[in-house]
């Protein structure tokens, strides 16, 4: 029987892969429009966190009535003005954002107890608004994450911005010097040295990928010469912190990529290797001074880190009387004066100096969300910093065309969060209200849950036991 063919089958055929083809066009044009407008939201994001709502001011600015440091309302519209620059992005992308907010679910479930303290918080305002300020920063890291999408996108827009500060701080110090210069380091456009060494710090992590794995000499060049500027500018900054970070980050860098690279079994043995030797350095120093009649803690009893100690020891007393439920999210320093505890006291940095951190974030998660809330901020924070090594590490060993490509930005996402971790003890950025490394150790941790590929299952493969001779029965 001869087979029957439709006359209209070719043409509708054809017409379906037309469509087909044109949809495709389509959302691909869609992907690109969003991930441009992405970076642009980004780089605005970045920029306005560097500088801020007031340029070139540094000094601390009282209020004479309250006497405390008072929050300009432009910093929330301008929050707000960001928010509602990514509801496109939201919108185009919504089962993506919604598929990332199910990945992000350690973050969220920390963030319901963080809004459980504002209810007993010793000033409720201020700590409403800086828990609500968060959940737009969560909200705008995920919108930005999910839009943009192609990691070489994201590292883009991240070192877009910091070449355009690197090039603004450069022209202030040599234009406007007067401006520029603090009595204790170079501030430039920013409102304290400490931030200028914040930025180059970010700046110093995010070029150096680029000039490990930059494949043209033009592009090895350029970001040669912004990373000069970058380390000129954190010299002149004075920030020590700050500094000594991003050397130690930049000598380590290529140490733990090469460790990456070893099978688990040698990164095990090397970590342990590292332990041994520590352990094995305390001995001998123990067994020196037990020799020589000397007090080994000698060296450490008179180091204060720039009398940071007095201020954690403030803190921590703090923290011992409330220590499970805490003071309330943000709500230990630049509240209310009346309720303030340092300012009840005649401390120093209370009495001559405008403190509003306790230059170690863990303590002020510590004393502001109880002992739940360091636990789950350290949890979370290990989580991204476990999975930022696994990207570059699966990227390392895996050497397709898509994880070559990856490879700068996983680098950046494996280090940050360690220095992260180690800036965390010196100054307070975790979890702190308007800290510029704080809202991004959010938009970094998104991304590394994003791009965070689970481990697949492999179900051990038993050998089949082998068949028995079929019995030919005879007839």
């Amino acid at each position: 029987m001869a087979e029957t063919i439709h006359p209209n089958g070719p043409t509708l055929e054809a017409w379906r892969a037309t469509r087909r083809e044109n949809r495709a066009a389509a959302s691909a044009r869609l992907d690109n429009r969003l991930g441009t407008w992405s970076s642009f939201v980004l780089v605005l994001m970045l920029l306005y966190m560097m500088i801020g709502t007031a340029p070139y001011t540094h000094e601390v600015t009282v209020d004479a009535l309250s006497g405390a440091s008072p929050t300009s309302p432009l910093n929330r519209a301008i929050w707000l003005a960001i928010l509602g620059l990514t509801l496109p992005i939201m919108w185009f992308r919504r089962s993506e954002v919604l598929a990332l907010g199910l990945k992000v679910w350690p973050l969220l479930l920390l963030l319901l107890w963080f809004g459980a303290t504002t209810r007993w918080a010793i000033d409720p305002g201020v700590s409403n608004r800086r828990f609500i300020l968060y959940l737009i920063n969560v909200v705008v890291s995920v919108a930005l994450v999910a839009g943009l999408g192609d990691p070489r996108r994201m590292h883009a827009a991240l070192a877009t911005a910091c070449a355009i500060m690197i090039v603004i701080d450069l022209v202030s110090w040599v234009v406007l010097p007067g401006l520029s210069m603090t009595d204790i380091g170079l501030a430039a456009i920013h409102n304290h040295k400490n931030t200028l060494g914040s930025v180059m710090l970010l700046s110093s992590l995010v070029i150096t990928p680029y000039l490990l794995f930059s494949e043209t000499w033009k592009a090895r060049l350029f970001w040669t010469a912004m990373f000069a500027g970058c380390l000129a500018l954190l010299v002149a900054s004075k920030s020590k912190t700050s500094l000594a970070i991003a050397l130690t980050a930049l000598a380590a860098t290529p140490l733990l990529l090469a460790c990456l690279r070893l099978r688990a079994g040698a990164i095990w043995a090397a970590a342990a290797f590292g332990v041994a030797t520590l352990f094995a350095f305390c001995f001998a120093w123990l067994a020196w001074n037990y020799a020589l009649g000397q007090d080994p803690m000698a060296p450490l009893r008179g180091v204060n880190f720039t009398r940071r100690t007095e201020v954690w020891i403030f803190a921590l007393n703090q923290f011992a009387q409330h220590p499970v439920r805490g003071l309330g999210f943000g709500s230990f320093w630049d509240v209310d004066p009346a309720v303030q505890p340092s300012l009840q006291t005649d401390l120093w940095f209370a009495a001559e100096t405008h403190t509003n951190q306790s230059h170690n974030g863990y303590i002020d998660l510590l004393v502001t969300v109880g002992a739940p809330g360091l636990v789950g901020a350290l949890l979370v924070l290990l989580r991204w910093m476990s999975r930022g090594l696994g990207l570059v590490r699966d990227s390392l060993r895996n050497p397709t065309i898509e994880n070559r490509d990856a490879l700068p930005h996983a680098v950046f996402l494996g280090v940050f969060p360690l220095i992260f971790f180690v800036h965390n003890f010196m100054e307070s950025s975790y979890f702190s209200a308007n800290a510029m490394l704080g809202i991004l150790i959010l938009l970094f941790g998104v991304d590394i849950d994003m791009r965070h590929a689970p481990p697949r299952v492999q179900r051990a493969v038993r050998p089949r036991p082998r068949a028995a001779p079929l019995a030919v029965s005879p007839r």
